[in-house]
């Protein structure tokens, strides 16, 4: 039988309390609001979990989603995203799982000034942005119609 617990803390993360450590133009702070209160609140992520779903996550040598271990096996060719102000995915998140990538046509680009979920009215620009990206590589590729 599973059985459900809290956990806490899973928003703990030095980057956000520290622009030096990977730095990149992120802005201070997580992107669920300010990690003292994320990290005891009601939510978060893997807040609530089963021991089987949290060693599917987080596990150390069993994690079923470890992008860069997977990126490894893909047989088609990729595109990957990194937004320089993401304070959830930082540069060596993004170089790490391109770099990865096992498929020889790989592509990486930067949107500089975005944000990881692209949220809020200045951030419509990096979002149309990213969308052109996409939609471009498709079609360089023959995917978009």
């Amino acid at each position: 039988m599973e059985r459900g617990f809290i956990v806490h803390g899973t928003m703990a993360d030095p980057r956000w309390l520290d622009l030096s450590v990977d730095p990149s133009d992120r802005e201070l702070g997580c992107y669920l609001g300010d990690p003292r209160i994320v990290n005891m609140g009601p939510v978060g992520l893997a807040r609530f979990t089963t021991l089987r779903s949290w060693l599917s996550q987080w596990s150390y040598d069993d994690a079923h989603g470890d992008g860069p271990r997977c990126a490894a096996d893909l047989e088609v060719p990729t595109l990957v995203i990194g937004n320089s102000a993401d304070n959830a995915c930082t540069p060596s998140h993004t170089h790490r799982l391109f770099d990865a990538v096992g498929h020889p046509d790989k592509t990486l680009h930067t949107i500089t000034g975005a944000t990881h979920y692209y949220s809020g009215r200045d951030q419509i620009p990096h979002l149309k942005e990213a969308v052109g990206i996409i939609t471009g590589w498709m079609g360089e590729r023959g995917w978009a119609n």
